[in-house]
């Protein structure tokens, strides 16, 4: 070989193993191609000192083949420019049908692109780790998407379950007289448990996947996957009743709901007036305000979580009938993110959207200091051909570990000065 030719397959060599490094690939694989390059540059190295050789013009590189720039999705849901976007979507899109699917011409091409996954360990676990080039955006998208997760604290769990401790009570401060020995206190803690569950979700696709369509498959799939393991975790998380149907996961309301059957004892609830129970308008700006009055001064990033129509029925009627007198109150009732009484609201639509006898409408909270939030295991894919064999489709589940508490709750008493409220609060709507 020339040493024009040593040196354009000396940067070849450099170039792939850059792409291997940035891609997560293998290592062994970026130190081969390091000791490949090291080695082309001692052999032009040595031809240089041997004279150097009259070569013939090299010829000019084929173009690359990057088929994700040539596609168009219409919403791809994965973050970045949109060249990097498309190119997860194509990533994953190969991923599945290559380590999923078992396409070969897939997975040689996640092969020589470092987008590689494992297996899990047994067949009762099942399924295939997302490759961490689509996994970190999976979880963006599930945060995104997500409105407990987005705002709640997330501990690792490296276990099925996890005890996380929690200081129930603090130190007592006293005053103590001259040479009187000082009493002593202690912080007493409890232990906040939380349990892994499994969450899945179903999804069914044609089989007719050809490379025109893979960077649209990969969006449809990370789009579909986020998106419903996000709303299942909301639901748990702030209406889950501790059935099966939600994980055994007790939510925030049904949690605060369940303290005391005489409703007025419970220190972190408001009840509506009469007549809150069939219409959203008797609420009134009072009863938000008592909530934001209960409300721990501990809790230093609280917002409003309830859905749409409660706001805009509920309370934005009450904010346009201040008229002139508070101009600023009506504008912020409007947009993507309004506030009320300066605390934004999260609009969390598989929360109760209409009235009911003794129904819990509205929570407001700071989530990252009353509830834990667990993970266990990101995502997970498996296929099957079998459940939907007569339409030729392919059935994707994806299935992901964590885990919900909702600790921080108040107490219960009858008398209204010895209540002490936690950082979540709870408006009801009034008994029939």
């Amino acid at each position: 070989m020339t040493i024009e030719q040593l040196e354009g397959q000396r940067q070849s060599t450099i170039a792939a193993a850059k792409e291997v490094l940035i891609n997560g690939g293998d290592m062994a694989e970026a130190n081969r191609l390091h000791t490949a390059a090291k080695s082309l540059s001692e052999r032009i190295d040595m031809l240089r000192e041997f004279g150097n050789v009259p070569t013939p013009v090299a010829a000019e590189a084929a173009p690359k083949h990057e088929p994700w720039k040539s596609g168009s999705v219409v919403r791809n849901p994965f973050p970045g420019p949109k060249a990097e976007a498309d190119y997860k979507a194509y990533a994953f899109g190969q991923w599945v049908r290559g380590n999923v699917l078992g396409n070969a011409k897939a997975a040689k091409w996640c092969d020589e692109h470092g987008v590689k996954s494992q297996t899990e360990g047994t067949n009762s676990e099942g399924g295939f780790t997302v490759p961490e080039i689509v996994s970190s955006s999976l979880i963006w998208l599930r945060n995104e998407y997500g409105v407990a997760r987005r705002f709640s604290r997330i501990y690792p769990m490296t276990s099925d379950v996890l005890n996380v401790p929690n200081a129930s009570t603090s130190t007592t401060t006293y005053y103590p007289g001259e040479a009187t020995a000082i009493t002593a206190s202690d912080i007493t803690f409890t232990q906040v448990a939380l349990t892994a569950k499994k969450l899945a979700i179903l999804t069914i696709v044609s089989k007719e996947l050809n490379e025109d369509t893979v960077i649209d498959f990969g969006a449809t799939l990370a789009q579909d996957f986020a998106y419903g393991l996000a709303l299942a975790e909301d639901a748990a998380a702030f209406q889950g009743d501790g059935s099966s149907t939600y994980g055994s996961i007790t939510g925030i309301m049904p949690k605060i709901k369940a303290l005391s059957a005489t409703f007025a004892n419970i220190a972190s609830m408001v009840v509506g007036p009469s007549g809150s129970q069939t219409n959203l308008s008797s609420f009134t700006l009072a009863n938000f305000q008592s909530m934001v009055a209960k409300l721990q001064p501990y809790a230093n990033q609280p917002r409003w979580y309830m859905h749409k129509n409660v706001f805009y029925s509920g309370v934005a009627d009450k904010l346009i009938a201040l008229s002139g007198n508070s101009i600023m109150d009506i504008q912020n009732a409007y947009g993507a993110e309004p506030t009320l009484f300066g605390i934004p609201i999260s609009f969390v639509q598989n929360m109760p959207p209409a009235p009911a006898a003794n129904r819990d409408m509205v929570v407001l909270g700071d989530l990252s200091k009353g509830v834990a939030f667990g993970d266990r295991r990101g995502v997970s894919v498996e296929v099957s051909d079998q459940v939907k064999f007569i339409e030729d489709a392919l059935t994707f589940k994806a299935t992901e570990r964590y885990a919900f508490n909702a600790f921080d709750v108040g107490n219960v008493t009858a008398t209204v000065g010895d209540q002490v409220p936690g950082s979540l609060i709870v408006l009801q709507c009034a008994a029939s």
